[in-house]
């Protein structure tokens, strides 16, 4: 077994909860969506400078669309497979988002966004989970 080919843990899991997300539709529509700081956030906590700023709005506008697009992607899917397809290429837009993000930052506000991302998957995780024992 070619265990390069193998998903990793993170992205199984980041799967899990994207599909427990859309299952629960619109309530994990919202959540998703939720999982992208805002831009005052962003701005407040990395201490952005105004040309960060101006080159970041575009890229978060662009993914929160990237977002909206694969839930209702996500929700015409008549398959696992196509629905798996689905989540690859979003996971693929979001590590581009990332990279993207950070390639304007310098090194304390890469860490500081770093931190962000874990607060916001955590934060993500627990409405998840709350979600689900509510069922």
């Amino acid at each position: 077994m070619d265990i390069s080919r193998q998903p990793s843990l993170s992205v199984i899991l980041a799967a899990m909860v994207w599909i427990a997300m859309m299952a629960s539709w619109p309530a994990g529509a919202a959540s998703a969506l939720d999982s992208i700081p805002s831009m005052d956030v962003v701005r407040a906590r990395l201490s952005l400078t105004p040309q960060q700023e101006s080159q970041l709005a575009p890229l978060f506008q662009r993914r929160l669309a990237e977002l909206q697009q694969a839930r209702a992607k996500l929700e015409q899917a008549p398959s696992r497979q196509e629905k798996r397809s689905v989540l690859h290429d979003a996971k693929k837009q979001g590590d581009a988002f990332n990279s993207q993000v950070e390639s304007l930052l310098n090194t304390q506000q890469k860490s500081e966004w770093r931190e962000l991302r874990k607060e916001n998957r955590e934060k993500l995780r627990e409405r998840v989970e709350e979600k689900r024992e509510s069922m």
